[in-house]
């Protein structure tokens, strides 16, 4: 099966959209973004409610002390001065007889009326006063900044009425592997990548899947009106000319590798002597073009087996069951030629022999839904082996877009040699694994990654391995305790005492020689008797209480994985997860890979322009007050799918001009939550 380039005529539009899916990429999916997240945000502050009541109590307390000036200096000495002119006019009944009681009602009003009406007004404004600080005066100035920040809001969203929020993302690299996902996903991504890369070059999908994952990609182009073919295998074996296009000695290698794939315990001898087997038939099949039910005949004829007439000429015939094979290297050879007659007549059975098709704009080979046999599984290792024999062998410019769906069953050897192949031919590869499992995890990593959902627990965390971890600070420990004493303390004490102390005292003196002599004799007593009595009495009562409560939060450092498992396994169908390597970090985005999302309203072809990129209107916004608290954006955004990193790097912003917020919210799968479901 030869590929030529062939030209992409102008096509009616296809209908519902799905222009946009034709259109350059290749595309993997939209990112989205809310207009809403670019607005610049209004910068009045609210109204405060204890700002606004405290004015109003302090207009209230105003209003009283103005009425009561009021009263004092004019109701009051006006109201006075009515009454005695009303009673000086009664004394002098004469004042009000005939034409005198205009004079006197002119003096009553000119000299009373202008001290009343001021006091009445001063009365109206202490109950005006009274009503605004009951509540109204709050409402009033909330819906006139409401109405503000309105007609501010529909301003922005006009001015950025024609940003898109949906975006393309492209695949950075030459070769992307996405694992998991479901049958549906599988078709939405199939159909938006496939049409995507339609639009540039031609298209060769091989689906091994059994399932018909490429149905809904057929059906699109069909729609569109693009030259398309669907051959099931293996009964369009023969009419979609896979081996013809290629030569003796290519056939022999790639079937020859298609029956050692996945046995790593065969030795090259064995592989070698098939080879060379395979290429000897081949040799002898002059008359013809060498396809697999030829190839079959001439196995079965060197094992002395009975041909079915019309497959080979007599001269090849004769060749083959002759000198082609020496009598005593045949039975050396005999079980390779039987291993290679079951093989190939497995391959035989996909009907007629016929000329290859003319190659279409997108080729999509497809495998039977029947159960896998051997032979099923030789086929789909054959068709990796021809896909690289053919991208080697084509010329720069000229071989297909590849991609290969239910990638799970082909070796990894086969697979590596396929991607080596496409690397040095500039041809975009596009694997597709339904576990991460086997050869799958070691292939990834060759390629840019994608995951869709992986239910299997193992899968998912092989998947959060291979994204990576971060250090973030987490609460480790919490700890609130609460408690509470009482004491209480009562006492008595009561002494009684007596005492009782008596002295006696005497004292003597004499003067003089004696009995024979002059002298003096002196004495004295004292006597001191004494009682006393004393008792104490004392009470004494004291009670506390005391309540204890404390709250205390550790953190520490964590090393945990940027995305957790739980949230790969939870993923909707059509969500993709982008990782990007190609850089000097790690890029993650969250893709929306769904096909309606082409008839959707501000969808883009191209990727989401930068906020700093955005020409903002050259009115500025309204000023922020010195002072006052920090004002919300106008409403809360939503899910974030776009890195700053993705659009490149941020271009310089004049300085006149209003910024956007610059730090988004953490993203769905930080946040443990599903992305963002357009309705």
């Amino acid at each position: 099966m030869s590929f030529r380039p062939a030209p992409y005529p102008a096509q009616p539009a296809p209908r519902g959209g799905q222009e946009l899916l034709f259109t350059s990429g290749p595309r993997l999916g939209w990112v989205f973004r809310d207009r809403r997240e670019l607005a610049v945000p209004y910068r009045e502050p609210g109204p405060s409610q204890q700002v606004i009541q405290g004015q109003a109590a302090a207009e209230v307390a105003s209003a009283e002390q103005a009425l009561g000036r009021a009263w004092r200096w004019a109701g009051g000495p006006s109201l006075g001065l009515a009454a005695i002119l009303v009673l000086v006019g009664g004394c002098a009944a004469s004042a009000w007889d005939g034409p005198n009681v205009r004079e006197s009602a002119f003096t009553l009003i000119v000299f009373c009326g202008p001290g009343l009406l001021y006091t009445f007004w001063r009365w109206w404004a202490v109950g005006q006063a009274r009503g605004r600080a009951a509540g109204g005066e709050y409402e009033q100035a909330l819906a006139a900044w409401s109405q503000r920040a309105a007609r501010h809001e529909a301003a922005e969203l006009t001015r950025l009425g024609g940003l898109p929020e949906w975006g393309s993302v492209t695949s950075p690299a030459s070769q992307t592997d996405i694992f998991g996902g479901t049958l549906a996903g599988w078709q939405a991504l199939l159909t938006v990548h496939g049409a995507s890369i339609l639009a540039e070059r031609q298209l060769l999908a091989v689906d091994l899947t059994g399932q018909h994952a490429t149905a809904l990609l057929a059906s699109a182009v069909s729609e569109a009106q693009v030259d398309s073919e669907t051959y099931y295998l293996p009964q369009d074996l023969a009419r979609c000319g896979l081996l013809t296009g290629l030569s003796p000695a290519q056939l022999a290698e790639a079937i020859a590798e298609a029956m050692h794939a996945g046995n790593p315990a065969g030795t090259r001898t064995d592989r070698a002597v098939d080879v060379w087997i395979m290429q000897q038939l081949a040799s002898a099949l002059t008359r013809g073009t060498v396809t697999p039910r030829r190839l079959a005949a001439a196995a079965h004829a060197a094992l002395g087996h009975p041909v079915p007439g019309g497959l080979l000429s007599p001269a090849e015939h004769e060749l083959i069951t002759g000198s082609l094979f020496p009598q005593g290297y045949r039975q050396e050879i005999t079980g390779n030629l039987v291993r290679l007659d079951a093989v190939l007549a497995g391959l035989a059975a996909g009907g007629s022999d016929g000329w290859p098709s003319q190659p279409s704009r997108c080729t999509c080979l497809a495998m039977d839904t029947a159960a896998p046999g051997s032979s099923e599984e030789i086929l789909r290792s054959l068709i990796i082996a021809w896909l690289t024999v053919h991208v080697t062998t084509s010329p720069p410019g000229s071989a297909p877009a590849v991609i290969i769906a239910g990638a799970d069953d082909v070796t990894r050897p086969h697979l590596e040699r396929l991607a080596g192949a496409c690397e040095r031919r500039g041809v975009p590869l596009t694997l597709m694994f339904r576990h991460l499992r086997g050869d799958a995890t070691a292939i990834l990593g060759g390629g840019t990654a994608a995951f869709m959902r992986l239910a299997n627990h193992a899968e998912a965390e092989q998947a959060a391995s291979y994204i990576g971890r971060r250090h973030t600070f987490v609460v480790s420990s919490y700890t609130a305790t609460h408690g509470g004493s009482q004491t209480s303390t009562e006492g008595s004490s009561d002494a009684y005492g007596t005492s009782d102390s008596r002295s006696r005292s005497r004292t003597s003196n004499w003067q003089g020689g004696g009995p024979f002599g002059g002298g003096t004799d002196s004495g004295g007593r004292t006597r001191t008797i004494g009682t006393g009595t004393s008792r104490t009495w004392s009470s004494s009562w004291s009670q506390a209480d005391g309540t204890s409560w404390s709250d205390a939060e550790a953190r520490q450092r964590s090393y945990e994985y940027r995305v957790e498992p739980a949230v790969l396994q939870n993923m909707p169908e059509h969500a993709l997860l982008l990782a990007d390597r190609s850089g000097a970090a790690l890029q993650l985005r969250a893709v929306e890979c769904d096909p309606s999302i082409a008839g959707l309203p501000g969808v883009s072809t191209g990727p989401l322009p930068h906020p700093g990129s955005i020409q903002y209107a050259s009115v500025p916004p309204p000023a922020m007050p010195p002072s006052g608290p920090a004002i919300a954006p106008l409403a809360p955004s939503l899910e974030n799918w776009q890195f700053p990193e993705e659009a490149g790097p941020r271009p310089a912003t004049p300085s006149a001009r209003p910024e956007p917020p610059d730090q988004p919210e953490p993203p769905w799968w930080e946040r443990g939550q599903p992305p963002h479901r357009w309705p």
